[in-house]
């Protein structure tokens, strides 16, 4: 069943625990749920830990930490932080809050059926692809990587499989060609976070009906990429597409060592002869470009204050103690 963002029908309001990461694709459907109905717990997921070197790791520490509790905060309502497991606190939790509806969007790890059976209404999740299709932990990776040009949206209910349960809503959106992630998500949060509350409407309301998932195989899982895996073919990718990928993906994916305090922003391909072998970056100052099979993509540095302050940070107390030394 397809959904279009339009007034929500008259219904009783749910009791809603809320799980998710910090960062807005979760914090979006959250405040949208929140205005019609009544958020009673709200559950922090830790995200992977990735590991890019101690210097990068010391940079990038915290950014964007506590948005969920931030907003349970403003929300009046309990919070939990879980690790990669749900763990003996998280049933405990989910108890106390005695809600009727687990909602999940951008949740980090599987919960086991025994939790799931926990709310009345049991568990449904807000995935960012038209499941099937891109199953997984980061959908929107593979989605600039295999090109596709129509994405989704799709809430289903949450089973013991990984996004395998069947679906109560889609929306299908364009993917513009070089478009970046961020502006991907201007585009399409809202019209999630109004589908995850039309779900929850017809969940109250008594009149979702669920439709069983097409089956995944021979479908490519959104699977988690560590660092330094090579995703690009520099061999037989135009430039195009790499720019595609690259301008696209790079939330989830450096294919070059990342600089600390900065990250590389990159542009539309520039066709022509190659200056380097595919797969060559060229840098000079905070531009520079990385050399394709029929041409180039070049990118700058835009700075990020907050990992600059931290890396100043140790530079100024080092300072301060030879000083007074």
């Amino acid at each position: 069943m397809d959904f279009e963002p339009g007034n929500p029908p008259p219904c009783p309001r749910l009791r809603v625990v809320f799980a998710g990461m910090d960062g807005r694709f979760s914090t979006f459907p959250l405040q949208a749920l929140a205005r019609r109905h009544e958020v009673v717990g709200v559950v922090h997921s830790k995200p992977r830990r990735v590991r890019r070197g101690w210097l990068v790791d010391w940079a990038r520490a915290g950014a964007g930490r506590g948005n969920l509790g931030r907003f349970a905060e403003f929300l009046g309502c309990p919070f939990f932080s879980a690790g990669r497991s749900a763990g003996p606190g998280l049933e405990a939790f989910l108890r106390e809050a005695r809600a009727d509806l687990l909602c999940l969007s951008n949740f980090s790890f599987l919960l086991p059926p025994d939790l799931l059976e926990i709310p009345r209404l049991g568990a449904i999740n807000l995935h960012l692809s038209l499941l099937p299709r891109h199953r997984g932990p980061n959908p929107w990776l593979w989605m600039f990587h295999d090109q596709d040009r129509i994405g989704g949206v799709s809430v289903h209910v949450v089973e013991e499989g990984e996004d395998s349960g069947p679906i109560l809503g889609t929306v299908e959106h364009e993917v513009p060609e070089g478009i970046s992630a961020g502006d991907l998500a201007d585009e399409v949060l809202p019209r999630a976070a109004s589908l995850l509350v039309e779900v929850v409407d017809a969940l109250a309301c008594g009149e979702a009906t669920p439709q069983p998932q097409a089956s995944a195989e021979g479908l490519r899982r959104a699977r988690f990429v560590p660092p330094g895996e090579a995703l690009i073919d520099w061999q037989t990718w135009p430039a195009e597409r790499v720019s595609h990928f690259l301008r696209g993906a790079s939330l989830w994916h450096e294919p070059f060592p990342p600089i600390p305090g900065f990250v590389r922003v990159y542009g539309p391909a520039l066709c022509g002869k190659p200056e380097a072998p595919p797969g060559t970056l060229r840098q000079t100052g905070r531009t520079g470009w990385i050399a394709c099979r029929d041409g180039r993509v070049p990118f700058r540095l835009r700075a990020v204050p907050r990992e600059l302050w931290r890396l100043g940070l140790p530079l100024a107390l080092g300072a301060g103690l030879w000083l007074l030394a």
